[in-house]
C-alpha cells in the first residue's frame, strides 16, 4: 500500500473523529437546536404574514354565491389591493357583517353615496338599472323588493349572486358593509382542481 493511500486513510479517520467529537459537544448541539428553532419561527412567521396580509385560500360555505361559486369550493383571496384601492362594483369580496365573527363572500354592487333600490327583482343604482349580465343570469327573479337606501361613506352595498338565498346588505341588521370589514378580493377558484377558474 502506498504512503499516499495510508495518509489519506489517516486523514479521513482523523476528520471523522473530529466531526464525531464536534457533534457530541453540548455547545455545538445547543447552537444546532437554536438554529433549528430560529428557522422554524421564521418560517411560521412568514406563513402567517402571507396568510394575514397577502393571500389565503378560503372555503365557500353555502349557496349564496351560486352559480358563480359552489358550496365546498376553495378560492384564493388576495388582500394587498385593498391597501391601495377601494372595492369596486362587481368585485367578489370577503367581508364580516357587523356583530359577526364568521366571514362571508359577496359581490359589491353599491358604492359610497349611491342610492340602491330593488323593484320587481331589478336592482337600480341612482335610479338606473344595474347592468349585471356578466354575472347575474336571473334578471327579475328576486323575491324581495327594497326601497331606496343610500350607501354611507367608506362602505359597500353587497349581495349574493343567489339573490333568493343570500343574507346580505338587503337584510335588516346587515346593511352596507364598512370598508374596514372587507378583508380581501376573490379572484380564482383553486379547488377542486377540475373546477379551477378565474372569477
Amino acid at each position: 500500500m502506498s504512503n499516499s493511500t495510508v495518509n489519506k486513510r489517516r486523514l479521513n479517520a482523523l476528520k471523522n473523529a473530529a466531526e464525531a467529537l464536534h457533534e457530541k459537544d453540548p455547545v455545538y448541539k445547543r447552537d444546532s437546536d437554536r438554529r433549528f428553532i430560529v428557522s422554524l419561527i421564521i418560517v411560521i412567521t412568514l406563513a402567517l404574514s402571507i396568510r394575514l396580509f397577502i393571500t389565503e385560500p378560503t372555503l365557500v360555505d353555502g349557496e349564496s354565491m351560486y352559480p358563480t361559486l359552489l358550496n365546498g369550493e376553495r378560492m384564493l383571496v388576495e388582500k394587498v389591493s385593498l391597501w391601495f384601492s377601494e372595492p369596486q362594483r362587481g368585485d367578489i369580496v370577503i367581508c364580516y357583517y357587523p356583530g359577526y365573527t364568521v366571514s362571508c363572500v359577496k359581490r359589491v354592487i353599491g358604492l359610497p353615496g349611491e342610492t340602491v333600490s330593488i323593484e320587481n327583482g331589478i336592482i337600480y343604482i341612482n335610479g338606473k338599472e344595474l347592468e349585471e349580465s356578466a354575472y347575474w343570469k336571473y334578471r327579475g327573479e328576486i323575491d324581495l323588493d327594497m326601497g331606496e337606501v343610500v350607501v354611507p361613506e367608506n362602505s359597500a352595498f353587497v349581495v349574493g349572486d343567489n339573490r333568493n338565498n343570500s343574507k346580505d346588505s338587503r337584510a335588516w341588521g346587515v346593511g352596507a358593509i364598512p370598508y374596514e370589514r372587507i378583508t380581501g378580493r376573490a379572484h380564482f377558484v383553486i379547488w377542486p382542481l377540475y373546477a379551477a377558474r378565474s372569477i
